[in-house]
């Protein structure tokens, strides 16, 4: 007899040598009609020994005009089935046979089984106890083979979602909600299946990223509340699975929301269960120290300021490339260089916020949408706190002219701080800045 490493085709061809339907076929086998399907289809993509062993069985007892039958089709590739438009009609027929005499419920009596629920019953088994503990195990292992999803469909839906995670920041956020959010039903439809666990974990990490994404989108359109929720989403998914990456990542998304409400106590609040940790290593740690800094900024604390940073910059030592991807899952030396940027504003300290700002925008791929402006902002700010006014209007023009920048919330509320910020000052750079500054601004006041 030939060796079978057991494929759908090796099943459809066994079950088609037998002449059964897929109904007849599982219940010979001792699983449920479904899992005949996903193993012909090719949907499983791992079979467990106990399933083949159960295939093994079933060739092992058969007929040998049937194994030979098999032998055949296995050996030489030839189709030997039986018409599947009748084996198919059969399994409807047979299938509702089950429902009506209550044969779907699979219950012990299977010829496969009767040897086993024997044995059980010499040791002082009977009835159901005799049955579960014959047949369960086995049918147990057979069902873990049964998810729905491909491991070609599930890398596909991974890529696509570290895909929108790069180019949320690279293209006006709301022309990627729609998308996203249809990539995040479709995950959830499949994670309503029951799968295989390593495919879940993969499921629930891709589910939790697509709603990390929706929450960076729906921040910067200015719909806080939707965005908590979304974020929160993201937190709870990668705690369901212990992803410590992902839910330090949401957080850091998370902590937007009151960063930009000038809260930097609520920021700090949110992140020192976290902080207290003290992580030390990653972009997703590193990004957490950089939010507390920019909040310790804001507050005109420059020694807890400096220890972030610090602590921030440390994070990132000794991490490879690979990992300091472009978009809202990593934390690269650039965004690093904004933070201190922001924080040397805040702090009055014109000659290190240029030079970090400098720095920034060197590395920032220009594509980005809204951090290369927000950085020129910062830039601006501590330049106009120096009295260099023409320059800062001339830096902060750039920031809004761009053809990359997506005039979103973060940079109508930095335009407008600016704008506060020149109150009282004349001239021409004053001019020129306010006339390209005019929508952004009565935007910004519309969105209040």
């Amino acid at each position: 007899m030939v060796e079978i490493d057991w494929t759908g085709e090796d099943v459809r061809a066994l079950r088609a040598a037998m002449r059964r339907s897929r109904y007849e076929f599982a219940r010979l086998v001792g699983v449920t009609p479904r899992t005949v399907v996903l193993w012909e289809n090719g949907r499983t993509t791992r079979m467990h020994a106990a399933s083949q062993r159960l295939l093994d069985r079933v060739v092992s007892e058969a007929d040998p005009v049937v194994v030979a039958r098999f032998e055949r089709s296995v050996t030489t590739g030839r189709d030997t089935a039986v018409d599947h438009a009748d084996t198919d009609s059969a399994l409807e027929t047979h299938t509702q046979l089950g429902r009506e005499i209550g044969l779907d419920k699979e219950v012990g009596d299977d010829d496969v089984r009767r040897r086993e629920l024997l044995a059980c019953i010499g040791v002082g088994l009977t009835g159901p106890a005799a049955a579960l503990v014959a047949g369960e195990p086995e049918k147990m292992l057979a069902t873990l083979d049964a998810g729905s999803i491909s491991e070609r469909r599930l890398g596909q839906l991974e890529q696509t979602v570290e895909a929108l995670g790069k180019r949320v920041v690279q293209v006006p956020p709301h022309e990627l909600l729609h998308p996203t959010l249809e990539q995040f039903r479709a995950v959830r439809g499949v994670l309503a299946q029951r799968q295989a666990t390593h495919h879940q974990v993969r499921l629930v990490r891709t589910a939790g990223r697509l709603a990390n994404v929706v929450g960076e989108i729906l921040f910067n359109e200015g719909h806080f509340g939707q965005a908590r929720l979304w974020y929160g989403t993201a937190i709870h998914a990668a705690q369901d699975i212990g992803d410590r990456y992902s839910e330090d990542i949401a957080l850091a998304g998370l902590a937007y929301l009151p960063t930009y409400s000038d809260k930097p106590k609520e920021v700090l609040s949110l992140l020192a269960g976290r902080l207290d940790d003290n992580p030390t290593n990653g972009p997703a740690a590193a990004w957490l120290w950089g939010m507390a800094a920019r909040a310790y900024a804001s507050l005109d604390n420059a020694d807890q300021f400096a220890r972030c940073i610090e602590k921030s910059a440390r994070a990132l030592e000794n991490v490879g490339q690979e990992e300091l991807t472009v978009g809202i899952f990593s934390y690269r030396p650039e965004k690093l260089a904004f933070y201190q940027a922001i924080g040397y504003s805040r702090l009055g300290r014109a000659a290190e916020t240029a030079k970090a700002a400098a720095c920034a925008l060197v590395r920032y791929d220009p594509q980005e949408t809204m951090e290369p402006a927000l950085v020129r902002f910062e830039h601006a700010t501590a330049l106009l706190s120096a009295g260099e006014i023409d320059e800062a209007c001339s830096v902060a023009t750039q920031a809004i002219t761009s053809h990359h920048t997506y005039i979103g919330l973060t940079v109508t509320k930095r335009a407008t701080q600016f704008d506060g910020a020149l109150a009282g000052f004349r001239g021409r750079a004053v001019t020129e800045w306010r006339q390209h500054a005019r929508s952004v601004v009565e935007s910004a006041r519309t969105r209040a």
